[in-house]
């Protein structure tokens, strides 16, 4: 059956995704507005009361939906009779009934609506059609439609729908009711037919729902937010739903954009500052009447388009963004607002049952994570959190002085923020399955909530502790991908709205709670449970005590005046771009070619319309204007007298060239400019003209009786023609001169030819004059019919004969000696054709460095396609200063495909830039200095040249020292038969010669002992993959791995050691280098942390931050106490040690796209 719907929608008026392709009855251009006349379209008298009723009630066809609010229902009959006379009309309206206030009719086309087999139905609201179109009147409604036996009313059949009627919108309903041989003669599955004696019966049953937000069931066609809400929502690039949720809840945590636009930035770089970026999007989000735009944000990132279509976490960007505002913030009158505004304290204990001894260390949090799984309500979340485990049996503490005890170990908060960002851990590991997955069961959190209780006794209790809900942060999707938004109520009032990429709208509080629990819900219909997908991720609650403080609102006051004068004039220049393109339909653009113009233009045909800039004499014009005005306003910007020139059109030939075609006389004057675009710029979408002047100087003429210098204006004063028409019988041609021993190819002006007959041979002398060159100097003529196809011209031939016409052009050149041609700069260019077929190979390549492709600066040169491996380097080589043989090429696709991203180019003799970057890449195109590069090529400079390669095997190292920290990447050569112990052999090698440091390294200098060193690559998950040992062969390390070598310290070499890896929230969203550790026997954490601090090189601030988590193989993780000891903790498995801070380096991730760890490549010191 065809679903509820439309006919002939206009594009407009798009359907709703849940009805794609449906009809509504009035749009089909029979009817559109109620009949004036009740014979107009046959209506039916009111039918007599029946003496028996439907067998089916409203409850049962439309069952009660406990989720939304009715305002009234009801049902409506209508007897049809008659019906085979009825299947002479299009439509009939059955007799209008009332209905919450509405007049309701049904709609009936017998004989179908688009399927002529069909019995199309459909719910008419009469009181739409009377209201304004622009009214926001509208009716939310659930109804049915059904027909039935009026005299067996066992025999029924019935569809549903939903719809919002409004002006827009009036009718809507079923094309395929039911089909017309089964209305006649019944089914299977009835007892027999529905029409008996030529009659039948319609029935509607109708739930008119309350709108509660005024936005249920809208298309949301042509929404504006700002009007609608007051709110704008941001711009999706790609996958950054999950940031644009994230600023939504900070720009709405008002006391935070206070002191985001408290931060100075007057003297930061635009393009570089993630403040001002920030700062940017906040004063938009406050004052843009449209969605804004977070593009300039994530560049100040250091972000490219990859980046931007990469899924990242909510949590983790959100900590690594503050943590970068934070360090920005130090100095200026916005510091300490981020710990004032999240930071909360908690205390983690041991505390012995039996004696006096408690062991307890302080830490901050930025968010609390909270599980999902096992826990009904946040209230249970928070109950386990806090949750306190008894250490007796075999598991009793080690108190110090007191030997083994029974203790209470657990967490206790001692200070909560003012805003309390929770994160509900609705992602975790499955050891069954070994994956990553996601937790949809349901979890309920309520709209406040008291966390008083789960504060330590010798908290402070003078502040109350109740919250109220302020945003909710939703994932809809699974592990892989999915969509973010944000639920979040912007004020103390109890109004919510959502925030989902560009659009705002109203939310009401099923949709906030109920609706992203998660969990199961019931399909009212069809009474199935279904799992939801959709579920809250992340919950932001702000203290009742705190609110007004923090959720101030933020004026133009508490904006610096250098920012907002910034800001409002971007602001303003946004506005008259975005009204120049609504008002770019009613202009065109005219490009005006001059001599001048060819003159600087060195390539193909006179001019590249299609990828150059614009001739310096280019319009913007009205297509209403008349095209004399148009000369006019050529004649005035030019300075030029009105009669003293003509426009030629510029017109694309069939072998792509675009050349001037005929001149434009005035009998079009009166014609508009879009007129003459019709005729003249069909193909270019614009019009191009070429402007000649016609007391031009350099124009040469050629009569049928010899050469002519006379300018076409004097020759027609001087023959009495009647106007220039008379002189456009012969062909103009233009003239270019190539320079073998410059290289230079230039215009020289242009030749008018009166006789086609004439001799090609007779305008020799007219050529050597413009040239300067000697009288009787030979010369080569050729034709520029198109980049690939150069044509030499014979002499003796006539124009006519060559089939020469207006526009075509002659390049010249001196013809060479034998002896001249070893003398030439470049013996590659001797002519014309070998020029132009150097230019049309000539290409605009971009050159990075490895390891810098995200930095925008590039190297670009102009390079042929038919260059080698090494004329390619030797002109690289130049600009960088290095040896050509050592530079390595590598493919760079910077957009979207970033398998491809330093792929080695390996070299051979056979190889040439044309096959540098491959299908995917960006094709290669004619360069000029004015276009964009072609494509973009990363390079090495490596320590050894390309071609020793061939025969041994080219490493890429990095050193890590005693502090955790990376040198490199180093280059070593190796045979490709060796063994590790070469590699480990050219590590010690760059250790003497001071090319890997080991600074203050006094153990190491005093040592009487051969170093020995330790080779391991990385896993996804940054941790020790593969340890390769001294024996193990080259050949057994994949292509392109990295490999990591260290010092084995003396104290590792006889104790056991343990694995220690780095990352951010989940063990395996792994970072950085990991290290293998001694296990010191009877060492307490706490002196371990001493040591791990000392080997990672971190801060007291951030070892404080960070957690020490026991991993085990199969992820199984237990949090590390400081009275832990390590040797003798028990286990089963293999272990290591995570550490659980964020990742401040500028590495990429080596995880894939969902799971990729976000970096900011700015640093936070800049």
């Amino acid at each position: 059956m065809d679903p509820v719907g439309r006919e002939n929608t206009p594009e407009d008026l798009p359907m709703p995704d849940a009805f794609p392709s449906t009809n509504r009855a009035s749009d089909n251009g029979i009817l559109d507005a109620p009949p004036s006349d009740a014979m107009d379209t046959d209506l039916q008298p009111p039918p007599p009361e029946l003496s028996t009723k439907i067998a089916l009630d409203i409850d049962t066809v439309i069952p009660v939906d406990p989720n939304v609010e009715e305002e009234t229902h009801g049902m409506h009959e209508w007897v049809v009779r008659n019906f085979t006379d009825l299947r002479s009309v299009p439509k009939v309206f059955g007799p209008e009934f009332e209905l919450g206030g509405v007049k309701w009719r049904i709609l009936l086309f017998p004989s179908g609506n688009r399927q002529r087999d069909m019995l199309s139905v459909f719910l008419d609201c009469v009181d739409a059609y009377d209201k304004k179109d622009d009214s926001e009147w509208h009716q939310c409604v659930s109804f049915a439609i059904g027909v039935s036996n009026t005299r067996d009313e066992s025999i029924h059949y019935y569809q549903t729908a939903s719809h919002r009627f409004n002006t827009a919108s009036q009718d809507w309903g079923f094309n395929a009711l039911i089909g017309l041989a089964k209305l006649y003669r019944g089914g299977e599955d009835t007892k027999g037919p529905f029409i008996v004696d030529d009659e039948f019966k319609i029935t509607v049953w109708m739930r008119i729902i309350h709108d509660e937000t005024g936005v249920m069931w809208h298309k949301f066609e042509n929404w504006d937010s700002r009007a609608k809400t007051g709110f704008v929502g941001l711009k999706n690039q790609g996958a950054t739903c999950y940031m644009n949720s994230v600023l939504q809840s900070l720009y709405f945590t008002n006391y935070f954009r206070k002191a985001t636009f408290e931060i100075p930035t007057e003297n930061e770089e635009p393009s570089k500052s993630i403040v001002l970026a920030l700062q940017r999007i906040f004063y938009n989000l406050q004052f843009s009447p449209d969605a804004v735009s977070t593009t300039e944000l994530t560049k100040s990132f250091g972000w490219d388009a990859i980046d931007s279509f990469a899924q990242h976490d909510v949590q983790e960007f959100n900590r690594v963004l503050q943590d970068n505002l934070e360090s920005k913030m130090k100095g200026t009158k916005a510091e300490g607002a981020i710990s004032r505004l999240f930071v909360g304290k908690m205390k983690s204990y041991i505390r012995c049952i039996g004696v006096p001894y408690e062991s307890s260390r302080m830490e901050d949090f930025y968010d609390i994570q909270l599980n999902v799984k096992g826990c009904k309500t946040l209230k249970e979340s928070f109950d386990e959190y806090v949750a306190v485990e008894t250490l007796d049996g075999d598991n009793r503490y080690q108190a110090e002085g007191y030997g083994l005890q029974d203790a209470k170990k657990g967490v206790i908060f001692t200070a909560f923020p003012p805003v309390l960002h929770l994160q509900l851990k609705r992602f975790e590991y499955d050891f069954h399955r070994d994956v990553m997955v996601k937790i949809n069961d349901r979890h309920e959190y309520p709209s406040e909530i008291d966390v008083g209780g789960y504060l330590d006794e010798e908290a402070d209790r003078s502040v109350s502790q109740k919250y109220h809900l302020h945003g909710v942060l939703v994932h809809s999707g699974d592990l892989h991908g999915g969509h973010y938004c944000a639920f979040i109520r912007p004020g103390p009032e109890d109004k919510w709205f959502k925030f989902d990429d560009d659009r705002v709208i109203p939310a009401t509080k099923k949709e906030v709670f109920e609706e992203n629990f998660g969990g199961e819900t019931v399909h009212m219909r069809q009474g199935i449970k279904l799992k939801r997908f959709t579920n809250a991720y992340m919950l932001v609650y702000v203290r009742d005590s705190d609110r007004d403080k923090v959720l101030a609102p933020v004026t133009k006051d508490d904006i610096p005046a250098h920012l907002l004068k910034l800001l409002e004039e971007e602001r303003l220049q946004h506005e008259y771009e975005t009204k120049e393109r609504e008002q770019a339909h009613l202009y065109t653009s005219v490009k005006v070619l001059r001599d001048q113009d060819i003159a600087e233009y060195p390539g193909f045909d006179l001019w590249n319309f299609a990828n150059g800039p614009n001739p310096s004499a280019t319009f913007k014009v009205a297509r209403a204007d008349t095209f004399g005005t148009f000369r006019e306003q050529v004649a005035s910007q030019l300075n030029l007298k009105p009669e003293g020139f003509r426009l030629w059109n510029m017109t694309g030939r069939q072998n792509k060239t675009v050349r001037p075609d005929n001149p434009i006389y005035d009998e079009v004057d009166n014609e508009t400019v879009e007129m003459v675009m019709a005729k003249h710029g069909k193909t270019a979408h614009e019009l191009r003209f070429y402007l000649e002047l016609l007391d031009d100087p350099n124009l040469l003429r050629i009569t049928s009786n010899g050469a002519a210098t006379a300018q076409l204006q004097d020759q027609a004063n001087r023959t009495g023609a009647a106007d220039l028409k008379d002189l456009s019988k012969g062909i103009t041609l233009w003239l270019k001169y190539y320079d073998p021993f410059t290289q230079v190819l230039r215009f020289v002006g242009r030749l008018y030819v009166d006789d086609k007959e004439t001799k090609i041979g007779d305008i020799v002398p007219l050529l050597l004059e413009r040239a300067k060159l000697p009288p009787g100097t030979p010369l080569k003529l050729f034709e520029e019919v198109k980049p690939e196809m150069i044509d030499v011209l014979k002499t003796k031939v006539s124009f006519g004969f060559a089939e020469l016409g207006d526009g075509d052009i002659i390049c010249y050149q001196r013809e060479l000696s034998p002896k001249e041609l070893p003398t030439l700069p470049e013996p590659a260019l001797p002519d014309v054709a070998a020029y132009y077929d150097a230019l049309r190979n000539r290409v605009k390549v971009a050159f990075k460095e490895k390891g810098h492709d995200r930095e925008e600066e590039n190297r670009t040169m102009i390079l042929s396609k038919k260059m080698n491996y090494s004329a390619v380097t030797s002109q690289l080589a130049r600009q960088v200063g290095a040896d050509a043989d050592k530079i390595r090429l590598l493919s760079f696709v910077p957009h979207g495909y970033p398998m491809n991203r330093g792929n080695t180019i390996k070299y051979s003799a056979n190889w040439t830039l044309e096959l540098a970057f491959g299908a995917r890449g960006m094709p290669l195109a004619d360069a000029s200095a004015h276009e964009e590069p072609a494509g973009t090529l990363l390079y090495e400079v490596l320590g050894i040249q390309v071609r020793e390669l061939e025969n041994k095997r080219y490493l890429k190292i990095w050193w890590v020292d005693k502090k955790n920290k990376e040198q490199g990447p180093f280059d070593i050569l190796v045979l490709k038969q060796g063994k590790v112990h070469d590699i480990t052999a050219a590590v010690a090698d760059k250790i003497r010669l001071g090319e890997i440091k080991l600074e203050d390294d006094i153990e190491h200098a005093n040592s009487q002992q051969t170093p020995k060193y330790r080779v391991f690559e990385l896993s996804r998950d940054s941790r020790i993959g593969k340890q390769y040992s001294e024996v193990d062969y080259i050949d057994t390390i994949k292509e392109g791995a990295e490999l990591y070598v260290e010092e084995v310290l003396p104290h590792e070499v006889s104790s056991p050691l343990i694995q220690v890896f780095h990352f951010t929230k989940d063990p395996i969203r792994g970072h950085g280098v990991p290290l293998l550790m001694a296990v010191i026997p009877v060492e307490p954490f706490s002196e371990t942390r001493k040591r791990l601090q000392a080997r990672l090189g971190m801060t007291d601030k951030d070892i404080n931050k960070a957690r020490f988590l026991l991993v085990e193989a199969r992820g199984r993780t237990k949090p590390i106490e400081d009275d832990d000891i390590l040797a003798e903790l028990p286990r089963t498995e293999e272990w290591s040690i995570g550490v659980d801070h964020v990742d401040k380096s500028a590495r990429g991730s080596r995880l894939g796209s969902f799971e990729k760890a976000i970096k900011i490549f700015v640093s936070p010191l800049e």
